[in-house]
């Protein structure tokens, strides 16, 4: 803590070379080199300190226009909980570990909705009501309770974010903070029943015509109040299903950006019939996000309709889970069939590609060996293997990954184990570079060079009701 408070609180904004101790407050990350290897222009040097330090030029893209910043392309995802009993002790010791990360070159992060089994008990409600025929109660039931986990991870989200940040900026210096990149997800409203519109006090006209955008303003104005900043440096507008107002959010949120509160737009999950929409309307978003990983690969194949679409617009990526929730790690041993099997169903689900449970574990299977050779060819871990070859797989756009961590929260965890080390481990993916043979295996194995199936009509329930607008 004491490098880290010596390396950020003398900085001067019109001398930027002064402090030796300075590590990535003082360094402007450049654009991609080419490797020692020559196969990848991410960076690949193997005497990286694997502790602290800027990273290699080539870790960063820039994002934003006019107040730009540079943004890693590892990414932090902030796994979020409710506050448990240990009250702000939890909190200090994240604030702790962020600073690891920061010192570590590591300035992008995101508050992850905390990971649920809510759904299971709606689930097996369902399956016993269709057993007595009402179906249609069942399947009435399993929506709202749908909505009702959807509200509870937002709540429980916004409180990590609170408490996180408020911690963060007592123990951190404005200075470094502003280097960083916080990406805030924000949700776009469905459209408003009779009864929530009377709960919520707004009238027919206001749900139905969502033009005004004083919900986004609403919404931006909290997080800014949550994160402590006074601009957001990513907003990511999640894509919900049935709602007609995405076109209408991201209008408020570009002419938020126009007014400074925002540097930077991204998408989440948008399907490429509305991606392209949006595209076409003049929303020059950053990114669109994506969930993909080794066995979860229809959105990260070059030739899908989102992955032409997003070279045909020079659009880049966010992956999220691309780790699979523990599945290609070097832990992966230590996780039960039972939870192997839960880790399937959430994080690895190939609507392009939809197989059984036993044709699962056999894929499964040949990734955990492969990867496992690989990892002894390369001398790093199995996760560096599977984020690596995310990154190097259409680096030239310069997709970026999404890695979760609990930075410590769960505090019972870490009293009497080891400290936290997140940072050295992830420091690895830049040490080494895939040759193409092995990005065209690894590829191989995960069906990412396999053609896509498109499932007919798979965009028919995106509402465009509203694109007259525009």
């Amino acid at each position: 803590m004491d490098k880290f408070l010596a390396a950020t609180s003398i900085i001067d904004s019109n001398e930027t070379s002064k402090s030796a101790e300075s590590t990535f407050w003082l360094t402007v990350p450049t654009s991609s080199s080419q490797s020692e290897s020559g196969t990848s222009n991410l960076p690949a040097i193997a005497g990286i300190d694997r502790e602290t330090g800027p990273l290699p030029p080539g870790a960063y893209k820039q994002i934003g226009e006019r107040d730009t910043i540079v943004s890693c392309l590892l990414g932090i995802g902030i796994c979020s909980q409710a506050n448990s009993d240990d009250g702000d002790e939890v909190w200090e010791e994240a604030s702790k570990n962020c600073q690891k990360l920061i010192d570590s070159g590591f300035n992008t992060f995101v508050m992850n909705n905390p990971a649920t089994n809510d759904l299971k008990s709606a689930t097996v409600s369902k399956k016993k009501s269709m057993r007595r025929g009402n179906a249609e109660r069942a399947m009435l039931s399993l929506e709202k309770q749908r909505e009702q986990n959807l509200v509870l991870r937002t709540k429980i989200r916004h409180e990590a974010e609170e408490h996180f940040y408020k911690v963060l900026h007592q123990n951190t210096p404005k200075s470094v903070l502003r280097s960083c990149n916080f990406m805030v997800n924000l949700e776009v409203p469905a459209i408003l029943s009779t009864d929530q519109r009377k709960h919520s006090g707004v009238d027919e006209e206001q749900s139905l015509s969502f033009g005004n955008g004083w919900m986004v303003r609403e919404s931006v104005g909290n997080a800014l109040k949550r994160v402590k900043m006074e601009t957001l440096g990513s907003v990511v507008l999640e894509w919900k299903n049935h709602s007609p107002y995405h076109l209408d959010v991201l209008d408020s949120l570009f002419e938020m950006k126009r007014e400074g509160l925002i540097r930077s737009i991204s998408t989440q999950n948008f399907p490429p019939s509305l991606l392209r929409s949006a595209l076409s309307c003049g929303f020059d978003v950053q990114s669109n996000g994506i969930v993909g990983n080794m066995m979860n690969t229809h959105n990260l194949r070059s030739d899908s309709e989102l992955g032409i679409l997003c070279f045909e617009q020079e659009l880049s990526r966010h992956i999220s889970a691309p780790l699979g929730g523990g599945l290609f790690t070097d832990s992966n041993s230590m996780l039960s069939k039972k939870r192997i099997e839960a880790l399937f169903g959430t994080y690895c689900h190939d609507k392009s590609n939809i197989i059984s449970t036993t044709q699962k574990w056999a894929n499964y299977q040949s990734i955990k060996d492969t990867l496992h050779e690989l990892s002894q060819k390369y001398q790093v871990s199995c996760e560096s293997i599977s984020l690596r070859w995310l990154l190097q797989m259409n680096e030239k756009a310069g997709d970026s990954v999404i890695v979760g961590t609990k930075l410590g929260m769960d505090l019972r965890e870490q009293q009497g184990g080891s400290p936290y080390n997140r940072q050295s481990e992830l420091r690895e993916v830049f040490t080494f570079a895939l040759e193409d043979d092995d990005m065209e295996l690894l590829g191989e194995i995960s069906g990412q060079s396999s053609s896509p199936e498109f499932p007919p009509g798979g965009d028919q329930k995106i509402d465009f009701s509203n694109k007259s607008l525009w």
